[in-house]
């Protein structure tokens, strides 16, 4: 075998596929390991060197004629016809990015001045806190003298008795009607023991209670045990009325502990309290019959029962 490329004389070599020409190894540019290790199909296909370099390579571009110019700068122009609407969307854009700064701008301002309008507010908070404190401290004050007040005016009670239910006359003498009274509950009333006697308007009604002052507490205090003794069977025809209206002999309560005792009525009944009572001028609340007393001097109290 003759080597087209050097003319030597070889046993064996590699046959072109595009020239048919046979060619040593070392012209070939391999080795008769490798040409063997090709396999039959690319030992067919297989071409030498001048071979490879005078056929292009299948990745090797062509040279762009005018017509794939002319159509790429086609596809091009109409990519760039939406270049005005981009550019006017960017320029829309940049405005509304202008608003948001300003209205950050302004929005930084306002909470600057919420700033400072909060510290003004904890400032005020502060003096109010002490205000209220200062409240709290006078209402406390306010309410210790009116209990003091009211414990002045039920001390200057304490020799009075309030009758509700003995019936309002012209020309009525009030000496007879409370001598009268004392005889029926064994407890006889003479005018040495009496400081002063009148009727007196009852809140939100036309009668009149009869007030009975006495010379001294221990007196009225044996008045009035007797009368609660016939309590439930007291009334105004025991003593010359025509009439079956019960009579109540109370102490004579306080503005404020009248209401007090309507309040504890109220609650007491709320609570199931079994008994509410005066005495001595004071209240008292039993919840049953086992249960201890407790004594009513002011709202707070209530929250005991």
């Amino acid at each position: 075998m003759l080597c087209f490329a050097c003319n030597a004389t070889i046993g064996d070599g590699a046959t072109c596929a595009g020239c048919s020409k046979d060619i040593c190894f070392a012209c070939a540019n391999i080795t008769e390991r490798g040409f063997r290790n090709l396999g039959a199909e690319r030992r067919a296909a297989w071409k030498c060197p001048k071979c490879r370099i005078a056929s292009p390579s299948p990745t090797q571009k062509k040279e762009p004629t005018l017509q794939d110019i002319l159509s790429r700068l086609d596809i091009l122009t109409s990519k760039l016809d939406v270049l005005p609407k981009l550019i006017s969307d960017v320029n829309e854009l940049k405005m509304n990015m202008q608003e948001v700064m300003k209205s950050c701008e302004f929005s930084s301002h306002k909470i600057d001045d919420f700033e400072l309008k909060l510290v003004g507010v904890n400032g005020r908070l502060s003096s109010l806190e002490e205000t209220h404190e200062a409240v709290k401290s006078t209402q406390s004050a306010m309410e210790a003298l009116k209990q003091e007040l009211n414990e002045k005016e039920q001390w200057s009670r304490l020799n009075n008795v309030e009758i509700k239910g003995i019936p309002l006359k012209s020309n009525e003498n009030l000496f007879d009607i409370v001598e009268s009274l004392g005889k029926h509950v064994n407890q006889p009333i003479s005018k040495s023991q009496i400081n002063f006697i009148s009727r007196v308007p009852v809140y939100n009604s036309k009668d009149k209670s009869i007030l009975l002052g006495f010379v001294n507490r221990y007196a009225k205090e044996d008045f009035i045990a007797a009368a609660r003794l016939k309590n439930q069977s007291l009334k105004a025809s025991d003593i010359g009325f025509a009439s079956d209206e019960r009579i109540y002999v109370n102490d004579h309560l306080s503005p404020g502990n009248k209401k007090l005792l309507s309040k504890t009525k109220l609650v007491a009944r709320e609570k199931n309290c079994k008994y509410v009572w005066v005495k001595h001028a004071k209240i008292h609340v039993r919840r049953n019959d086992t249960a201890p007393v407790i004594t009513i001097r002011s709202d707070g109290d209530l929250n005991r029962l």
